[in-house]
């Protein structure tokens, strides 16, 4: 019974890889300008996210993140097969993928 339990857990392991392995995390940037720019109220950003957002889910997406101070943005992670319909909805201004930078440990200062 050990045995099932643990090759259970091994093939729905390697199913959820399988489901997993065609979605990218990508930043939908909008087109309603940033808080930074002063030029956008914060009411209208949170309304955009949100209309975005919901077309978003729609469509298979999970939300990983927001910004809006120096950039009206969301980060989701969605089927790459979606990535033309996410370019189509209305209020969005680009898709690109999300970059890890990883950084190695602070350096310590020069005396």
């Amino acid at each position: 019974m050990l045995r099932t339990l643990a090759l259970g857990t091994v093939f729905s392991a390697m199913a959820v890889a399988a489901q997993s392995a065609d979605k990218v995390n990508v930043w939908v940037q909008l087109t309603e300008p940033a808080l930074a720019s002063r030029a956008s109220e914060p009411d209208a950003i949170q309304k955009q996210q949100q209309e975005v957002l919901a077309r978003l889910q729609a469509l298979g997406a999970v939300e990983l993140g927001r910004v809006r101070h120096a950039l009206n943005a969301l980060a989701v992670s969605i089927e790459a097969s979606k990535l033309p319909e996410v370019k189509r909805i209305p209020g969005v201004r680009s898709v690109s993928p999300v970059q890890h930078i990883d950084r190695g440990p602070p350096v310590p200062p020069v005396r």
